[in-house]
């Protein structure tokens, strides 16, 4: 199937989840810990919203001083928070993240309570959210964003995700499977097998669905993506840059070459973000890609999964 162009792609929704995140102050000092906020699509919405797209974040957060404080953050980043809906009486999710001295991560989360897991499982509440996505141009979401969700609340999101699709909506997926969120690593399997059949855009870490299916190599993980329908296909493979599709099949881009590595967190966050905002900008999947390799080299050399504004601004 031909590769569509995405120039009349206006208005982006994001739905996922953005913890409170507690980060080392450096290697050094483990326990001494910085307040920060994450999350894989709040941050890709991040790096949309400072490439110049129009992104509103679709989630779930309390009422207290730190929800407030991190829609503050995220509106500051140019991020719209309109659907951003808060929950009375609860706290946000937490994680606290390590990093060794290779800029490799650890992370230990206190999560299961977060409002988030709940953005769908009201019906009223869904129908209202479903309503304002339609209008929107892009959709993006990753596997995290599907591990919060019961079977309930997914199977309204597929309904609506399909119903998005017959109306020409566009779906972009960063299949980030994380074997923690889930736990049975069958359902799973059913959950991405299902929702992968309503994607356009798909932005898979080999090595993430490695751990989740059986393949041998990428080319395995094409051929499947491809029977399911996604018309186009992004695989990262880390330091060794991505293979995007292109007429005839797979094209290898080359990420680039970073001397110190210093924190990893991020990085494919934000290697989406400078994709898509290149394709939305009419460029082709390899040369998006390039981009987005650009936008990654800049993040793993900074601590944190958001470069500050003072760097990011002028590198994005």
């Amino acid at each position: 199937m031909a590769i569509r162009y995405l120039t009349n792609v206006k208005h982006i929704g994001v739905i996922g989840e953005c913890m409170l995140e507690l980060s080392a102050f450096d290697v050094d000092s483990p326990m001494l810990k910085t307040m920060s906020f994450g999350g894989d699509t709040l941050n890709t919405a991040i790096y949309l919203a400072r490439s110049g797209a129009n992104v509103h974040y679709f989630t779930a957060l309390g009422d207290d001083i730190h929800s407030n404080w991190m829609i503050q953050q995220w509106q500051r980043a140019g991020v719209h928070c309109d659907y951003v809906e808060q929950i009375e009486g609860r706290v946000p999710g937490l994680y606290m993240i390590d990093t060794d001295e290779k800029g490799e991560r650890s992370f230990c989360y206190w999560r299961e309570n977060s409002p988030a897991r709940e953005l769908f499982d009201q019906a009223e509440r869904a129908d209202k959210l479903f309503e304002a996505l339609v209008q929107y141009d892009l959709v993006y979401l990753s596997g995290v964003t599907l591990s919060l969700y019961s079977d309930t609340a997914l199977g309204r999101l597929l309904d609506f995700l399909t119903s998005y699709r017959q109306q020409g909506g566009v779906v972009a997926f960063d299949s980030n499977y994380r074997e923690q969120g889930w736990g049975d690593k069958d359902r799973a399997q059913s959950v991405y097998t299902d929702f992968y059949q309503q994607v356009d855009i798909a932005l898979p870490t080999l090595e993430d669905e490695l751990d989740l299916f059986t393949f041998a190599d990428a080319s395995e993980l094409h051929d499947l993506l491809s029977s399911f329908g996604v018309t186009e296909i992004v695989i990262k493979l880390g330091e060794q840059g991505c293979l995007v599709t292109a007429e005839g099949g797979l094209q290898a881009v080359p990420a680039i070459p970073v001397d110190e590595v210093i924190d990893t967190t991020g990085a494919g966050d934000s290697f989406n973000a400078g994709y898509l905002s290149a394709r939305i900008s009419g460029n082709t999947p390899a040369v998006a890609a390039q981009t987005g390799h650009h936008y990654a080299a800049q993040v793993v050399r900074q601590r944190g999964a958001i470069v500050p504004i003072s760097i990011g601004s002028r590198l994005m």
